[in-house]
């Protein structure tokens, strides 16, 4: 039984050790399965000659790279617990989160950011921050104490896999959600695996299979695609950012990959281009979106344009993968998340939790050995939302079908109020979003001192159409009481790094106008 998510690399590199584990086109890096190996081994070595232990909580703040999976993997080897830093993120953001979970140990990119770290928290002692050049120059002594016989790595490595249970912890996976600040639930290596797993089952993952990775390692969806294709042996291109579509397609034509994840922001960009240009997207067999919703035409012009294999992915930071929609079933269910994957049970609840029949909404919960438990740091009884019986509710509202397609309808703590009714804000965004001058648009409520509160549809762009104009569109398909009173327009709607947006800020600079 495996029990840490690195195990597998050990295997592909006796087995399949000169197969390519990862790339990066930027940098011409390279390293197969065999060398991934080398490296880990390596690193772990120096980390823990460095004063890195199992259970330690170290943060990394590192820019994308090999350098940083490397890390990643190596942290999970040791026994670690990893907590992720955007290294993009303001001293304020990095502070906040250093003082929340007080990480034991932080891996910075260099001694320039080393010095900012100590410098934002002054308690702090220097040796408890890592810059990747001290750890490189750990790691040197280590190869050398190899070539000179000195190291063993396959008995070192099977010290390694000794120690570990499936429920050893292996991160912090930080919420990417819209509103309030990040939690930390805890994802141990049974749950990553299972993520792992189903993945590879529903998602029809192989070892075989060349996989873009062109969101950020920080990001939750970025870094489990990335260590589900190294678990199962597959090939990793990785494209750091800056996002560029153009970049994007020249690794296409370079190196034929055939899977990719990116969020809707991404699409968009993409279908920005033109048609002569994205031809070279012809060697993608899947492309998976997650995130965000995109509308139907969205929807059909990634297939017509971008990749006939496209797959809407819904997730959660706390449970990984949900539900998936296949090219095939978009006709049939075209605004449906799709079906529950591989072990996931998913129900519709009233208040009191009873199950509601098809067609009904309520509040969705679901059910799978990926979900996480706990909160770091907290007693068991701080769940993240599981109840006594497993199942955890991610704040959606939604609707099953009789066929067993998912239909989310809005946040549970977003639900609109109008005169006593309950408005569910993506209702009204769908709505919205099939007329063809409305690419991106965030439906909220403000208060209102006759109805409690009145609705408000906050538009990207610039405006092309009157409000009326929009009423009378709105009308078509939906109740006069779920029409928005209002109608506002921004230039850009604001978007955390995952592609969500932000509806605190949203509010904010809506009140501005």
């Amino acid at each position: 039984m495996l029990t840490n998510i690195s195990e597998p690399i050990t295997s592909h590199a006796i087995n399949r050790g000169q197969h390519t584990a990862i790339l990066n086109p930027i940098t011409n890096e390279k390293l197969n399965y065999s060398e991934l190996e080398h490296e880990i081994i390596k690193t772990s070595l120096a980390l823990q000659e460095l004063g890195i232990e199992k259970n330690m909580l170290v943060a990394i703040s590192l820019k994308d790279s090999i350098t940083h999976v490397v890390i990643q993997l190596s942290l999970a080897r040791i026994g670690c617990i990893h907590l992720p830093m955007d290294w993009r993120w303001g001293d304020q953001e990095k502070l906040n989160l250093i003082t929340h979970f007080k990480p034991e140990t932080i891996i910075v990119e260099d001694a320039n950011s080393a010095k900012i770290i100590v410098s934002l928290l002054t308690l702090m002692n220097k040796e408890k921050v890592i810059n990747v050049d001290k750890l490189i120059e750990a790691i040197q002594i280590i190869e050398d104490d190899f070539n000179l016989g000195k190291v063993d790595f396959f008995s070192t490595n099977q010290n390694f896999i000794a120690n570990y249970s499936q429920n050893q912890p292996l991160l912090i996976s930080l919420s990417s959600g819209t509103t309030g600040t990040p939690r930390g639930p805890q994802i141990n290596h049974s749950h990553m695996i299972s993520r792992f797993i189903a993945q590879s089952i529903s998602l029809k993952f192989s070892w075989y299979d060349k996989f873009v990775a062109a969101t950020p390692l920080y990001f939750g969806g970025g870094r489990t695609f990335v260590l589900s294709y190294l678990f199962l042996g597959g090939t990793i291109i990785l494209l750091p950012p800056p996002w560029q579509p153009e970049a994007f397609i020249k690794t296409l034509r370079e190196y034929k990959p055939n899977v990719t994840f990116l969020v809707p922001t991404q699409i968009r960009d993409l279908l920005g281009l033109d048609r002569k240009t994205l031809k070279d997207c012809e060697t993608l067999t899947s492309v998976i979106s997650s995130g965000a919703p995109l509308h139907e035409n969205e929807r059909r012009s990634v297939i017509s344009n971008i990749s006939g294999g496209l797959i809407e992915y819904y997730a959660s930071t706390e449970g990984g993968g949900i539900s998936a929609l296949f090219a095939e079933d978009m006709k049939e269910a075209p605004s449906s998340v799709g079906k529950p994957i591989f072990r996931v049970e998913v129900q519709i609840t009233d208040n009191e939790k009873n199950v509601q029949p098809p067609n009904t909404i309520g509040t969705v919960r679901y059910r799978g050995p990926a979900v996480a438990s706990k909160l770091f740091g907290e007693p068991s009884s701080q769940s993240v939302g599981k109840t006594e019986d497993g199942w955890f509710y991610p704040g959606d509202l939604g609707e099953l079908d009789k066929n067993g397609f998912l239909y989310l309808r809005g946040r549970t703590k977003e639900v609109i109020i109008r005169g006593g009714i309950n408005i569910y804000p993506a209702e009204i965004e769908q709505t919205l979003l099939k007329i063809d001058s409305i690419n991106e648009v965030s439906v909220f409520g403000i208060e209102d001192e006759r109805y409690g509160e009145i609705i408000v549809a906050v538009i990207a762009g610039k405006k092309t159409l009157d409000d009326e104009t929009l009423r009378k569109l709105c009308s078509a398909t939906l109740a006069d009481y779920k029409i928005p009173e209002k109608f506002s327009y921004l230039n850009e709607l604001p978007k955390n790094s995952g592609g969500k947006i932000i509806k605190d800020k949203l509010f904010e600079l809506f009140l501005k106008q």
